[in-house]
């Protein structure tokens, strides 16, 4: 027998649980559901009672409904309980626990459910955080099934980033909630119904192919180009692209004919012959997600004829020049992801008319797959541009060498040998891109922009306090996320560098954040005196700006106590009173996580009243309540 219809049935019953039982009357699934039953009522005396059950159940208005309701749903859970089974077939077979899996249900409370709720159906503010925050510290509450139509209505918020928010939600569910995402679908809709067609294909790839057919041939333009890509997962629809290589005109042709690079069938070879020769370095991108062996040979033939065709061109102009830069950063864009034949030639070949494009290509080459043929060509190009491949050159010796090497044969890039003037001078230069109007001097330019180059390549390593390793983190240029690789280590000794500043260079800090972040990133407690170095560093960088709760959430886990100056800052009261204010209203909302003792801000606060006896300011003000309370015995936790 099959119990579809009562695990259905019993589905909907949850449902007006969570919406109300009063709406029961009006919500066609539920009679639907009750409606499937009509057939087992005679089947059984227990089908019959739950099949009137569920009848009056859609019909009354008594008071006594949830009475109504709730023997219901104990029937059912009854029937289904005594009709299950733990085994297939003749014997009865091992039960496999899924506790330990990824998908072991939950049981949650509907007060857990009701914030999210809220904030997928509502208008009120605060909803970005409490989803953004679930996603955070609760992801496995998305799983409840109580919670995905509220998702799907998610959608339509006029908020993108909650939109944003509940289609990456939904594109980690399971098939189950395609359904849920075609009820109510409509191919002529705006960005709700294009947000659910996405992932819809997302989910289900070739398995929903007749849907996308649906929507190609009933859609709106936006839809029907969604539709066309999703064609892409069935080599069975070599056909349907092909006629509609003849009907679909501008954009819409565009995503027919990349759809159609998809496809291994020597016809779409042919089409796309003649598509590419129409527009060859505009139609190239759409060659850009295929795997197929012939689109590939296509793109490397073309290659290859076109680096012929510019070795015998003399580009006279700075407009030609630009104008093949641009062509060879598309050829890029399309050719270094796939298994071009003898690529690395052709990079040799191109990289004089777009060092950027062939550099940024090689160091993903490099932190993807090092081996002897991009080493060798490296080393080939590094002789032939003399000071030209620095990142690469220091990235391969990061990943190859021993630590100790690297230092050696890359630290004099870092000034390392001359004056400690010159570091900082050198480190200095992080906050100013425009060395040619700093200084004429070609030397001292490439030493500016060599230390760039060395620091932008150190800035992506970190240190992993758990495992005791250092990561480089790299962009993957395919799929946009991080690529991780594991260094053999990292010479203390460039600790050395970055602590070669002083007083002086801290203020520029104060603008250059993701520096900040980069050099806490390489925080090592376990070398000597890292501790004391990166909590004076850290220090002096909050004196000079606004601190904030992450500066002393840092400066708590390095043990930092010594807080001297700290409500002033390097803030001249008399000069910039303003800033002061500002800087005394951040510190109020993390005063009480401060380890500063009470005798010391005490004497700062009495030194601040004390400079501004005339001036009638807020953040005056809070110190001196901020005093009143010390004296009168109160911790500063207790401000």
């Amino acid at each position: 027998m099959n119990f579809e219809p009562l695990y259905e049935l019993k589905n909907r019953l949850e449902n007006i649980a969570v919406v109300g039982i009063n709406l029961a009357k009006d919500d066609f699934r539920l009679k639907r559901a009750v409606e499937q039953l009509k057939e087992y009522s005679t089947a059984a005396k227990v089908f019959k009672q739950i099949y009137d059950m569920g009848n009056k159940l859609i019909s009354t208005d008594d008071e006594d409904k949830c009475d109504l309701f709730l023997d219901l749903l104990a029937l059912l859970d009854a029937v289904l309980c005594t009709q299950a089974t733990t085994y297939s077939g003749e014997k009865p077979q091992e039960i496999k626990s899924i506790a330990k899996t990824k998908d072991f249900y939950k049981e949650l409370h509907y007060s857990e459910l009701s914030p999210l709720i809220y904030a997928f159906t509502e208008n009120g503010g605060g909803r970005l955080f409490i989803i953004q925050n679930a996603v955070d510290n609760n992801s496995e509450i998305f799983n409840d099934f109580r919670l995905k139509s509220y998702m799907i209505n998610g959608l339509s918020d006029k908020y993108s980033e909650i939109v944003n928010l509940a289609t990456k939600q939904l594109k980690k569910q399971r098939k189950e909630i395609i359904p849920l995402l075609k009820d109510g679908f409509s191919p002529r809709g705006g960005k709700e119904m294009l947000a659910r067609l996405d992932i819809i294909s997302h989910i289900a790839k070739e398995d929903e192919n007749d849907f996308y057919k649906y929507c190609i041939e009933n859609g709106n333009k936006d839809i029907k180009e969604m539709a066309i890509d999703a064609l892409k997962y069935s080599q069975d629809n070599t056909d349907y692209i092909l006629d509609l290589t003849k009907i679909e005109k501008g954009k819409l042709k565009n995503k027919v004919f990349e759809v159609l690079s998809y496809m291994n069938d020597s016809r779409a070879e042919k089409e796309w012959d003649k598509f590419f020769k129409k527009k060859p370095l505009e139609n190239i991108e759409y060659l850009r997600g295929t795997d197929q062996k012939w689109a590939t040979d296509y793109l490397n033939d073309f290659i290859g004829v076109y680096i012929e065709e510019l070795k015998n061109r003399s580009l006279k102009t700075a407009e030609e020049r630009r104008v093949v830069e641009s062509e060879v950063a598309k050829i890029c864009s399309v050719s270094f992801n796939k298994e071009i034949n003898k690529n690395l030639d052709y990079y040799r070949e191109l990289y004089p008319y777009n060092k950027y494009e062939i550099k940024k290509i090689l160091s993903f080459y490099i932190v993807t797959d090092l081996n002897k043929e991009i080493t060798d060509l490296i080393k080939e190009l590094a002789r032939k541009y003399e000071g030209e491949f620095l990142e690469q050159e220091f990235l391969i010796s990061l990943i190859k060498d021993k630590p100790e090497t690297t230092y050696k044969n890359f630290s004099k890039y870092a000034g390392v040998g001359g004056l400690e003037e010159e570091i900082k001078k050198l480190f200095n230069s992080l906050f100013n891109d425009n060395d040619k109007r700093v200084s004429k001097n070609k030397e001292e330019v490439k030493a500016r922009e060599d230390f760039r180059t060395l620091f932008n390549v150190i800035f992506h390593i970190y240190y992993n306090e758990e495992s005791k390793e250092y990561i480089l983190q790299w962009s993957n240029m395919i799929t946009y996320n991080s690529i991780q690789i594991r260094l053999s280590g990292f010479d203390k000794r460039w600790y050395d560098v970055i602590f070669e500043l002083d007083d002086d260079y801290y203020e520029k800090w104060n603008y250059y954040s993701s520096y900040n972040t980069s050099i806490k990133r390489l925080y090592n407690p376990d070398i000597k005196g890292m501790k004391e170095k990166y909590g004076a560093f850290y220090y002096n960088i909050v004196l000079s700006r606004i601190p904030y709760s992450e500066d002393i959430e840092f400066l708590n886990k390095l043990g930092w106590k010594d807080y001297i100056d700290f409500l002033k800052g390097n803030i001249d009261i008399e000069k910039n009173p303003s800033a002061l204010a500002s800087r005394i209203r951040y510190i109020n909302y993390i005063l009480k996580d401060i380890p500063i003792s009470e005798t010391e801000l005490k004497k700062q606060l009495e030194e601040i009243i004390e400079m501004d006896k005339k001036a009638k300011r807020v953040s005056i003000n809070l110190c001196k309540d901020w005093l009143e309370k010390l004296n009168n015995g109160a911790k500063v936790k207790e401000l």
